[in-house]
């Protein structure tokens, strides 16, 4: 039986398929992350910046859409990243056994677990670095700030596709995708500070979207507006959560294929 080593050009073979893969209907998939952040910054931002003018973040006082566009930078990296791992993921693994064939080449399981891995993460990358180039060119953040987001954006894409392969190795039907997404995506989505400030929200229900993962990225990615209190707390929280998904997903997909 094969061993679990990893080698970098196996993991990138993995990568690479799922990238050409995609090429061949590249203009149809690139809609969603081109055009969603622009939706949600002209909705959001014309229809409730006139209702909401500024807010209060951090003892200052700033525009509403300088204050919404990291929310949907971290909207754009949770969505593409956790989408890609947990449908494409679950595609690949239970419908179009793509798992199954590259483990009969010399690939090991750890390889094609990362390529998938990176895969969806570099959905969330592009989708998160599009979003905050459309900041940028709206002059709501600079081109400095967002290269030095990057690494942030990176981080989590890597934490939310490794939620989307969790998803994937738990799930049995396309349809169970349906309960994560309602019970953990949306409620990030709607309560993490994206669109509004926690501190608005009842005690309780605050810290409860305090402790989930989009939460922590949402933050780090205003450090422009200045930088969390603890933020390395925060940086540590989204990469423990990291580390939980990777391992939960490892977990629940191994004994799938290695028996």
């Amino acid at each position: 039986m094969k061993g679990n080593w990893i080698s970098a050009w196996g993991v990138y073979s993995v990568w690479r398929r799922h990238a050409r893969v995609y090429q061949k209907t590249w203009l149809v998939n690139s809609l969603p992350p081109l055009s969603e952040p622009l939706i949600y910054l002209i909705a959001f931002g014309y229809g409730l910046t006139p209702l909401v003018g500024e807010v209060s973040y951090r003892g200052e006082t700033i525009g509403y859409l300088q204050f919404l566009a990291p929310g949907m930078m971290a909207v754009a990296v949770l969505f593409q990243s956790f989408f890609e791992s947990s449908y494409g993921s679950f595609v690949r693994l239970s419908f179009q056994k793509t798992w199954q064939a590259l483990l009969t080449s010399p690939l090991t399981f750890t390889e094609v677990f990362l390529g998938d891995w990176l895969w969806g993460t570099t959905k969330g990358v592009v989708a998160g670095t599009i979003t905050g180039l459309l900041a940028v060119i709206w002059g709501l953040y600079s081109g400095w700030q967002l290269l030095l987001s990057l690494p942030i954006i990176l981080l989590g894409s890597l934490t939310f596709a490794a939620a989307g392969l969790l998803t994937a190795g738990t799930v049995r039907t396309v349809d169970q995708i349906n309960v994560p997404i309602f019970l953990f995506v949306i409620p990030m989505f709607t309560f993490c500070g994206t669109y509004f400030p926690r501190e608005t929200l009842p005690l309780v229900l605050g810290k409860v979207a305090a402790i989930l993962p989009l939460a922590s990225l949402v933050d780090l990615l205003r450090w422009h507006l200045g930088f969390p209190e603890w933020w390395f707390l925060s940086l540590f929280w989204l990469l423990l959560w990291m580390g939980i998904f990777v391992v939960l997903a490892w977990r629940q997909i191994y004994p799938q294929l290695i028996h």
